[in-house]
């Protein structure tokens, strides 16, 4: 009996033995496979929306959906093969020949897989639910935007991370802290009472401090009246247009960004109403016509690496009321 109870005992310690064996090997092997993915994957990043993005090569083939991103890729000394349509007057000239693909709204999934593209940088705002689709037909997907100056560095070194050219972002970087620092000195002191207004078909909106177009209104020396305004549901970074409130805080200076539509009716149709509204017309800045319509590639989209012409536009016009 006793010789029984230690054979079954040899046999059961065995398998235990094995057991332990084969989960040390499978452990090894899957650390091997591990291993052996990350030596695969020659990029990693994360992208503006938080996603992990990871490529095999450093993609050459590469979709942009912005501007923004198209003149900040051409900047780093990149090329793209796709763009979003658009105007070409303000396209790089080496992109003028590349496959337009539609916009961030409005995408052309036949042409986007026509490009045989590595990789494709479209909006985190616009696109984040797109991004099925977009790698449906080949590329990884790599998202950007901007609400703040700030996040304009962070997506260049972002794009300078996707083509290998993290040098070259920083520099860029580097000259934008330059730029700001420059126009912060040069508008030291001043506090010109601003409205920026977003202007749609049919809506208009004020931007608020944590717009892209209110920071750089902030950084040129301009007080947002609407800095206390709470953001629409959808749209954070923009409020609705409390009529009351602002020509309490009168303006000595009103911007309009205009987006979508004709913008020659927009803009008409936006000076007509201040015009012609008595709450509107009792503002400094319709009694002094200091109504600006900012221009469309600096202002209501992001600049991109041409932030630096925004900030002199908006010092330049803050310059003009304060004189």
């Amino acid at each position: 009996m006793k010789k029984v109870n230690i054979l079954v005992l040899s046999i059961a310690t065995a398998l235990i033995l094995a057991s332990c064996g084969n989960d040390t090997a499978n452990n090894t092997k899957n650390e091997a496979v591990e291993k052996q993915n990350k030596t695969q994957a020659a990029l990693e990043l994360k992208d503006m929306a938080g996603r992990d993005v990871s490529f095999d090569k450093i993609p050459e083939r590469i979709i942009a959906l912005t501007n923004a991103d198209m003149n900040i890729i051409y900047a780093l000394g990149g090329t793209i093969v796709g763009r979003q349509t658009t105007d070409a007057s303000g396209v790089p000239a080496g992109a003028k020949d590349a496959t337009e693909v539609g916009n961030t709204h409005d995408l052309n999934l036949e042409k986007i897989a026509s490009l045989g593209a590595d990789a494709i940088v479209a909006s985190s705002e616009q696109n984040l639910k797109d991004v099925p689709a977009m790698e449906g037909v080949g590329p990884k997907v790599v998202l950007t935007g901007a609400n703040s100056i700030d996040d304009i560095k962070k997506q260049t070194a972002v794009l300078g991370e996707l083509l290998g050219k993290e040098d070259k972002a920083k520099e860029l970087q580097a000259n934008i802290d330059k730029k700001v620092a420059a126009i912060k000195e040069q508008q030291k002191g001043k506090k010109v009472r601003s409205l920026l207004v977003l202007g749609a078909p049919g809506s208009n909106y004020a931007a608020l401090p944590s717009s892209l177009s209110g920071d750089v209104l902030e950084t040129a020396g301009g007080e947002n009246v609407a800095k206390d305004f709470k953001g629409v549901e959808n749209f954070p970074q923009y409020a609705s247009m409390n009529v009351e409130k602002i020509v309490a805080a009168d303006p000595e200076v009103i911007f309009l960004m205009i987006h979508g539509g004709d913008e020659k009716e927009t803009e008409a149709a936006f000076k007509k109403e201040m015009k012609q509204n008595d709450a509107w017309n009792s503002t400094s800045a319709v009694k002094n016509d200091h109504i600006v319509v900012l221009p469309a590639e600096l202002f209501g989209t992001n600049p991109g690496i041409k932030i630096d012409e925004a900030l002199d536009y908006m010092a330049d016009e803050i310059n003009k009321v304060d004189n």
